[in-house]
């Protein structure tokens, strides 16, 4: 569940296991499965992502997720930004059962929750839009880091030359 980020398109598995060593009540996907976290506070705090780059092509991980697996002429990006900016999320919140802290969104609440599906013309073109204006977020987010960065090194060096 670490490998997913919040309000992160992809996720890339940094673990390996032998097939052996995998436990049964692990949750099995392929490449370009959409994970979507099933408890709190991982689900209220948007953890999804698209696998890619699995080993061999498959994967197991938590329970702890939903996995997605788009249809033909359906792009599970498509899949991914529309639950991203839909209401989701938020609907998902009501849906939850359990006590504070140990909620978990219900399994029928996930395949009733009905998704508009364009001409796949239409989801490469919002998708590419989509991905294109990520890039540009994520390079400010590293804009300002470094700007971050930089100022700290100089308030730094100015106490260290007093």
């Amino acid at each position: 569940m670490e490998d997913c980020k919040e309000y992160s398109l992809y996720v890339y598995p940094k673990q390996t296991r032998k097939i052996e060593n995998i436990r049964k009540d692990y949750a099995y996907f392929v490449e370009d499965d959409l994970l979507i976290a099933k408890i709190t506070p991982c689900f209220e705090n948007g953890k999804m992502s698209v696998t890619k780059y699995l080993k061999s092509g498959v994967g197991f991980g938590s329970n702890k997720f939903f996995v997605l697996r788009a249809k033909e002429e359906v792009l599970i990006e498509w899949v991914y930004y529309y639950l991203r900016s839909s209401n989701f999320l938020e609907e998902g919140k009501t849906a939850m059962t359990g006590t504070d802290g140990r909620r978990a969104l219900r399994k029928d609440f996930i395949e009733n929750f009905l998704i508009p599906v364009p001409p796949l013309e239409v989801q490469e073109k919002f998708v590419r839009e989509l991905k294109e204006e990520q890039e540009i977020i994520n390079w400010q987010k590293q804009s300002i880091n470094l700007l971050k960065d930089k100022e700290k090194r100089f308030l730094a060096s100015l106490w260290e030359n007093d």
